[in-house]
């Protein structure tokens, strides 16, 4: 596996796989890679001729610093976890070659971007949009992975391929989970044992959720009892708790109709910020 942080070498990289007709797959990570992660780098290989992994926490996608810093980051580990993973290519850029100055251009989404994360994270998915457009212009991949865990941002990266016409194939994998149902997340290191036990519950909750939506007819309904549920879980703080269209993303208001429904949640443990959804009716 090659390790490049320097932009002619990338360049240098892919106009020998160009050259060779290989299928240049992209997956975009912030680092600390995770079983999720090695799900998205198979998925990869499988699809693709030439694998290219992505590590740079991207600063412009924290609303906050603290949290920034607190970004877990062990880029050892997760290069031993990709050369074994057979990925073809890690590319590690340094924030000067991502931003050389501050960025004078935003991706602005409309409405569908201040919803849910956007509305707590105040500026995350324009941070999210401008570093993916540098990464798909950079690497220039035929077919690039995201995980579904982080649904609302998939749609968005939806919106960026078709608005800018990338000739780029998105594929969005399922959210890999933990024996106890927690999806897997770089931020669960940040959790202590019985953190991980509590986090489970969200889990716990919308599998309740997609059990039990068709015997309500307002999802209104539906999210108070499910808010019932959280509530009692001791060290469990949600954040927001919606049912949604699964293609637009607007709230929904009835559950009886035959549209795809998608339930989502952001919760806080131990300080711990971590989204999770399920689709009700796919």
């Amino acid at each position: 596996m090659l390790n490049v942080n320097k932009l002619t070498s990338l360049e240098e990289e892919l106009s020998k796989a160009s050259e060779k007709g290989m299928k240049i797959g992209l997956v975009p990570t912030m680092g600390a890679l995770h079983n999720g992660h090695m799900e998205l780098i198979k998925q990869a290989r499988m699809h693709s001729d030439y694998v290219i992994v992505s590590i740079f926490i991207n600063p412009l996608q924290f609303n906050q610093a603290e949290d920034f810093m607190n970004y877990p980051s062990n880029l050892l580990k997760d290069s031993d976890k990709l050369k074994n993973a057979g990925v073809n290519l890690l590319f590690n850029p340094d924030a000067k070659l991502i931003y050389p100055k501050k960025p004078s251009v935003k991706i602005d989404f409309g409405g569908l971007s201040h919803k849910l994360e956007g509305r707590f994270r105040l500026g995350h998915f324009e941070g999210v949009g401008l570093v993916v457009m540098k990464l798909f212009n950079l690497i220039k991949p035929n077919v690039a992975f995201f995980g579904l865990k982080d649904l609302q941002q998939f749609v968005l990266i939806k919106h960026i391929v078709k608005e800018f016409s990338y000739p780029i194939k998105l594929e969005g994998i399922p959210t890999v989970r933990g024996e106890n149902g927690l999806a897997l997340s770089s931020r669960n290191t940040l959790l202590s044992p019985s953190g991980i036990k509590i986090a489970a519950q969200i889990y716990k909750g919308l599998i309740w959720a997609k059990n039990n939506f068709e015997t309500f007819h307002a999802s209104e309904a539906l999210k108070i009892q499910l808010n019932n549920f959280y509530q009692t879980q001791e060290g469990l703080s949600i954040e927001y708790c919606e049912v949604l269209n699964s293609n637009t993303f607007k709230p929904l208001k009835s559950l009886q109709s035959g549209k795809k429904i998608t339930l989502c949640v952001a919760a806080y443990v131990e300080g711990v910020r971590l989204i999770d959804n399920i689709f009700l009716r796919e």
